[in-house]
């Protein structure tokens, strides 16, 4: 019973356990969900800002003249190095001013798809650039196409404008930001909380870069099929630091929240990995974000670790308690059971029979000549035989009866609710079990009864009297024998 009660408190203590896990797990996961639509309505709304800024310098840049003079290098190729040098002269101090505002490329591609001018690299031009989506997007629908693009000297956010002249396209014209300006502005954004790094599809980044490009970048420390520029490696201290592990393949949004186990006070970090979706419509990589908890996550850990130890407590407090009951109960059963027998003594006896005034026939049982016994076997068989006459009478009593050892051979049967009739059969059938069973090397014993009929309102002390007097006549009359009161009345 108290192993099963151990085992209760024990379970309880483990559901409260999961429970507690499963509140903290819910609220930090809900903490960290929030964290990642915040960052990600900030890269949705600089993407806008890029979006916007790009609008408007077209507007003030991308005039008629510019959209003539490529009508001109467009129709006649023998002038195009002329006007290309003249736009160059145009273009480049404008692109010296917008570059320190963030801007990263200026260029101007032919109908054909071709590059006609890099503001920001004029040594390089007349290459293909078809095999980008978004010049061929531009050519295919005549459209703005704007978004995140890898190309031979890295990613960027682009925009290309398709150009006409009296209803002619004539080439498109191109702006594009650096990823650092994303970077920077939500960094700022969040006060230094947020770290942020992209991490680019391996394949797609060696078909698209330069041989020389792609020496600054290094397997991403999440995922290797992965590549983040060398620069930026050290934004992912932290998951390098906990050797955190994930398949990035397929592309899902995701996070992981991470421990700094170093410092003096718990500080969490929750890692953000969001797709980077590609002009193309495909995903590229992943915005890896790394947000320093300000203290709500440790918040909630902090409390779960309080409940946890409270819980503990409890668990293991109840647990004592429990076995301490126990013990105390064993011991107080002890001091009422006879330790050679097992069945009650005389305390546990009357502790029984202490409740209310039942009616009981006493059975005042003793063995003859015990003590020729205890001289002639000894004492070890002696107690054998003891056990054995208990073991013989307990089989043949009920439920409510109370079986107890008064002393030495002396045992007292109350049998409930039985008159003296009754107490003489079932005395008389515990007489002749124990006579003709045969203890080892003893042989045959023979047990005398006295019989008294409780009384109402009589003390069990006198009941036990009377019984003792009849059973001091069986013992006169030749022992083996049973002697009621009615019985002694007829003599």
């Amino acid at each position: 019973m108290t192993l099963a009660k151990c085992a209760l408190i024990v379970i309880a203590g483990l559901i409260f356990y999961f429970g507690i896990e499963f509140y903290t797990k819910m609220e930090v996961d809900s903490i960290a969900e929030r964290t990642v639509v915040t960052q990600k309505r900030l890269i949705a709304l600089q993407q806008e800002a890029f979006r916007s800024e790009s609008d408007m310098i077209a507007a003030l840049i991308f005039d008629g003249d510019l959209k003539k003079e490529m009508f001109e290098a467009f129709r006649d190729e023998a002038r195009r190095g002329t006007i290309r040098q003249q736009l160059l002269e145009r273009y480049r101090p404008v692109y010296e001013k917008l570059s320190k505002l963030g801007l990263r490329h200026l260029q101007l591609h032919l109908p054909d798809g071709s590059s006609f001018l890099r503001v920001h690299n004029a040594r390089y031009s007349g290459d293909s650039l078809l095999f980008r989506p978004s010049i061929a997007s531009v050519i295919r629908e005549h459209k703005p196409v704007y978004g995140f693009e890898i190309g031979r000297y890295g990613g960027a956010y682009r925009a290309v404008y398709p150009l006409f002249h009296e209803g002619v396209y004539v080439g498109s014209a191109e702006l594009s930001f650096s990823f650092n300006i994303l970077k920077k502005a939500i960094e700022e954004v969040s006060r230094g909380a947020c770290r942020l790094v992209l991490a680019f599809d391996g394949d797609l980044l060696k078909k698209s870069l330069d041989g020389k490009m792609l020496e600054g970048y290094r397997p991403c420390a999440v995922d290797p099929a992965f590549m983040v520029k060398k620069e930026m490696y050290h934004v992912t201290r932290i998951l390098q630091e906990k050797r955190y592990r994930a398949d990035l393949i397929p592309y899902r949004e995701f996070f992981t929240i991470l421990e700094e186990e170093k410092a003096s006070e718990p500080v969490f970090y929750v890692a953000s990995f969001i797709p980077l979706k590609l002009i193309s419509g495909r995903e590229g990589g992943y915005y890896i974000v790394i947000h320093r908890d300000k203290g709500a996550i440790a918040q909630v850990m902090a409390v779960a670790n309080i409940a946890y130890f409270a819980l503990g407590l409890l668990v293991l407090v109840s647990l004592v308690l429990t076995i301490m009951v126990h013990i105390y109960r064993l011991k107080a059963h002890a001091a009422n059971i006879d330790a050679l027998t097992g069945i009650y003594n005389r305390r546990g006896c009357l502790k029984q029979l202490k409740n209310g005034d039942r009616r009981y026939a006493l059975l005042y049982i003793d063995i003859d000549h015990f003590k020729q016994i205890n001289d002639k076997y000894g004492h070890e068989r002696g107690d054998l035989v003891l056990k054995e006459v208990v073991h013989i009478i307990s089989a043949h009593i009920r439920k409510d009866d109370v079986f107890c050892r008064h002393g030495g051979e002396e045992f007292l049967l109350f049998v409930a609710n039985a008159a003296e009739p009754q107490a003489a059969a079932i005395a008389e059938k515990l007489r002749k079990h124990i006579q003709i069973h045969r203890f080892e090397e003893v042989g045959n014993i023979t047990v005398s009864v006295g019989i008294a009929i409780r009384e109402r309102n009589e003390s069990i002390g006198s009941l036990i009297a009377r019984a003792d007097k009849n059973l001091y006549k069986a013992k006169n009359d030749g022992r083996n024998r049973v002697v009621s009161e009615a019985k002694k009345d007829e003599e």
